[in-house]
């Protein structure tokens, strides 16, 4: 069935999340061994909850306080936390634009609202995307099946006209028992092997790159 609309996860697809010098410099600010952090970091119960759009960052924040003795206080924890990301697309401008001119676009985003707030004022990302479908906003995160009927139903197509693009393979498995066309997303290159492969033209992708438009 030909391509009607695609989907789109946001972190280490579009934009490389690079959480390494954020977790260390939280680390260094706390008693624990950074394993110890890191475990407490990870929580997936806490996470999730946050991801979920049921804690506020500053609830999030006063979690990490309190568990792992964090010694940050909330503004330079909300700064050192939103500022995860590089600062060059790994899906370039270019490309979303062109992609956006012949179909709907729809980002679908583990997320919350310290990262997505950052997306906004520092990236022009959102600006392509006909919808967003952001975890915390819906109160679901991949791979469960609310988030992407959130999705499907902003696409207004059926499942099968769609292709979604993921970098895990338990959201693209997701997807794909929902009857999406799917992708998992692992270089630019692969992606425009699975782009024209699924009929959707975007020309040589050589000519994309990250400068403005």
């Amino acid at each position: 069935m030909e391509i009607e609309a695609i989907l789109f996860d946001l972190g280490n697809v579009i934009v490389d999340l690079e959480m390494n010098h954020c977790v260390g410099t939280m680390a260094s600010r706390c008693p624990l061994a950074r394993e110890q952090f890191e475990a407490i970091l990870w929580d997936t119960g806490w996470i999730r909850r946050y991801e979920r759009g049921e804690l506020s960052t500053r609830d999030f924040h006063a979690f990490l306080c309190r568990e792992a003795g964090l010694r940050m206080d909330y503004e330079d924890f909300h700064r050192c936390w939103s500022e995860v990301f590089a600062s060059e697309l790994i899906v370039p401008e270019r490309l979303l634009a062109r992609l956006r001119d012949g179909y709907p676009l729809v980002l679908i985003s583990n997320t919350n609202e310290a990262h997505a707030e950052h997306i906004r004022r520092n990236y022009r990302v959102f600006d392509f995307f006909e919808h967003r479908i952001l975890s915390y906003e819906v109160g679901s995160l991949k791979p469960d099946r609310k988030i992407f009927e959130c999705a499907i139903r902003a696409a207004g197509r059926r499942p099968e006209s769609l292709l979604f693009i993921d970098d895990r393979a338990e959201n693209i498995a997701a997807g794909r028992e929902l009857g999406m066309c799917t992708h998992l997303f692992e270089s630019l290159t692969g992606l425009e092997r699975a782009l024209q492969k699924s009929g959707v033209e975007v020309g040589d992708l050589a000519h994309f790159d990250t400068d403005s438009l």
